[in-house]
């Protein structure tokens, strides 16, 4: 009779720290959609709408950048609770610290934006390269003498590169208001290095071998500016994978020790060990958070033109 009480005691707890690790995800889910979706509702500082606004529109630019049809902002933001929800509920089940439930859910969102992070560097470089090669392709069609500005940008839009063909498809078949057609081009590349080629052929007269030294020399820029550019992304990724490593660590030792269902880890299931594993937490983020924007790099602007 009392192995049948202990087992039912057993079965009890078990089942009151799945509801609590369930509830713990579902809480922090719901923090993170309120947190990354447009605010609408009426008397919300406007603080806090500017802050909710900037994510929101940080993570229609990542959805959009990854370049996958059916990703969008909302799908993203959509993934990314989900994966949270499932970090929170499995780390809380197998530790039984409901505390633990916040770092769960930022881990299992920030694997996600990870993914669509890498995903989108994948198609800036594909873009940035396709600049280049336009670049380079327009400066040798001008050095023919053979070929207006209009015509090469023609050929640019039936041989050039794949990714900018539709652009300058669309801007070749503008005779009027082209200006209006490399704004548009611009808006949905995105790209600064083509703000520049857009700058060069705009405030240029459109034809002659004039434009030959113009164009090397943003041949010689485009290619300056995308090696230093890597070279800079290269070293705020390593950085970067350092600091999420050395924040990851301890999170990693509570589940090792959760595993082996370690003694050392009865203080934290006391309420006073569950404040201290909190506010240690919540150094540790902060400490992240500085060195994260630390290594935060402004990288190349973007071009403005006014009378285009």
């Amino acid at each position: 009779m009392r192995k049948f009480a202990s087992l039912r005691a057993c079965s009890t707890a078990s089942m009151i720290e799945t509801a609590a690790a369930l509830l713990a995800g579902l809480c922090a889910t719901a923090a993170i959609l309120a947190a990354r979706t447009p605010a609408t509702a009426t008397g919300v500082p406007s603080w806090l709408t500017g802050v909710i606004r900037k994510w929101w529109s940080r993570e229609v630019d990542l959805a959009g950048g990854a370049a996958w049809s059916w990703l969008d902002g909302r799908t993203l933001v959509a993934i990314e609770c989900c994966a949270a929800l499932a970090a929170a509920s499995a780390l809380t089940a197998i530790t039984g610290l409901i505390v633990l439930a916040v770092p769960a859910a930022a881990g299992g969102a920030t694997a996600v934006r990870a993914v669509v992070t890498a995903r989108s560097r994948v198609q800036q470089v594909i873009r940035q390269d396709a600049v280049l090669d336009a670049t380079r392709m327009l400066r040798q069609l001008l050095e023919t003498g053979a070929t207006s500005v209009n015509q090469a940008i023609a050929v640019l839009a039936e041989r050039g590169p794949v990714p900018l063909r539709a652009e300058f498809r669309a801007i070749a078949a503008r005779s009027i208001g082209r200006r209006q057609a490399w704004k548009d081009a611009r808006e949905r590349v995105g790209e600064p290095l083509f703000d520049m080629l857009a700058a060069a052929v705009l405030i240029q007269r459109p034809g002659g071998g004039e434009l030959v030294p113009l164009f090397a020399d943003l041949e010689a820029s485009v290619t300056a500016a995308q090696e230093v550019e890597r070279e800079a992304r290269a070293l705020q990724a390593q950085a970067r994978s350092a600091s999420t490593i050395i924040v990851a660590l301890p999170i990693a030792f509570f589940l090792i020790l959760s595993t082996l269902h370690s003694p050392y880890l009865d203080a934290f299931h006391q309420p006073a060990g569950q404040a201290f594993l909190l506010a240690m937490l919540g150094v540790m983020a902060a400490g992240y958070w500085w060195m994260r924007r630390l290594l935060e790099l402004p990288g190349l602007q973007r071009v403005r033109l006014t009378d285009a």
